[in-house]
């Protein structure tokens, strides 16, 4: 084994991502996938996303939540609904908006310049 060997830093900034902010493992059935569900209730996987930003929210005065949500799932009606009940939410927080990637990517590097 050998130690990790750094490259040269650059300018890329990864959002990251979290199979527990995304939609397809708990709401998509995938028929060779063998743990995939398919049929759990959304109002269970919004008290989990709930839960989740609640915590969030109470411990961080700055932090990126990005949900993952795919429209041949989060397109069904129940989990339309799930979904503005979590926004409704979401946006009775001060201090809480809606970004694009490249936003989060922008304000991370005017937060944490990099020195190169």
């Amino acid at each position: 084994m050998k130690p990790l060997v750094r490259g040269q830093e650059t300018d890329l900034v990864e959002v990251p991502a979290n199979w527990y902010l995304d939609d397809l493992p708990p709401m998509m059935f995938i028929k060779k996938a063998p743990n995939s569900h398919g049929f759990v209730n959304p109002r269970d996987v919004e008290q989990m996303w709930r839960d989740q930003f609640d915590w969030v929210y109470r411990e961080h005065e700055y932090a990126v939540f990005p949900i993952t949500i795919h429209p041949d799932v989060s397109g069904r009606p129940q989990v339309l609904l799930m979904l503005e009940r979590l926004i409704a939410h979401f946006r009775s927080h001060d201090g809480v908006r809606f970004c694009t990637c490249d936003e989060i990517a922008d304000d991370f590097l005017r937060r944490c310049p990099r020195k190169f």
